[in-house]
């Protein structure tokens, strides 16, 4: 599975061999950002490649330490969302930017799902979102057997997927 979806990257021009400036974090992660570039895989799913990483976790760590302490910002959304990775936790949260500054992990809504997971999700939405170019709704069967897809990959992940779409 794995494999298949980091089919769909772009390779780095040259992988990261020195990666010692990253915390300690998923280890499926941490080979991504070494051998691939970021991408917008949905309008509210864009990974960022290393270096954008980089500068979006410098930000948090100079302005909101509490915060780059327990968090490691992945992606963002069109609307100015942003994906976290939970560095001890080793799974994706969500923070919705209409809650402001951040204040405290709270504010943060755990998705329970790794940062493979997270990707295998993403790109069943983006399959979702081409199925609605080609057709303006789906039958009720149609959305069942999608919701039951996001849902594989962890129980109620659909519902508390951040963005609804019917």
């Amino acid at each position: 599975m794995a494999e298949e979806i980091l089919k769909k990257f772009q390779a780095r021009k040259s992988i990261l061999k020195n990666i010692d400036n990253l915390p300690k974090l998923d280890t499926f992660y941490i080979s991504f950002l070494s051998n691939y570039q970021g991408l917008e895989i949905t309008p509210d799913i864009l990974i960022f490649g290393y270096e954008e990483a980089q500068k979006e976790n410098k930000y948090l760590s100079n302005n909101h330490p509490n915060i780059n302490n327990k968090f490691w910002m992945v992606g963002k959304t069109g609307q100015g969302d942003e994906w976290f990775l939970h560095k001890e936790l080793n799974i994706i949260f969500f923070y919705d930017h209409n809650l402001g500054e951040y204040v405290n992990e709270t504010q943060f809504l755990n998705l329970g799902i790794s940062f493979l997971s997270f990707l295998q999700m993403a790109y069943l939405y983006q399959s979702l979102e081409e199925l609605l170019d080609e057709k303006e709704s789906l039958s009720e069967i149609e959305q069942d057997n999608f919701k039951s897809a996001v849902n594989s990959i962890t129980p109620n992940l659909y519902e508390l997927y951040p963005f609804k779409y019917w």
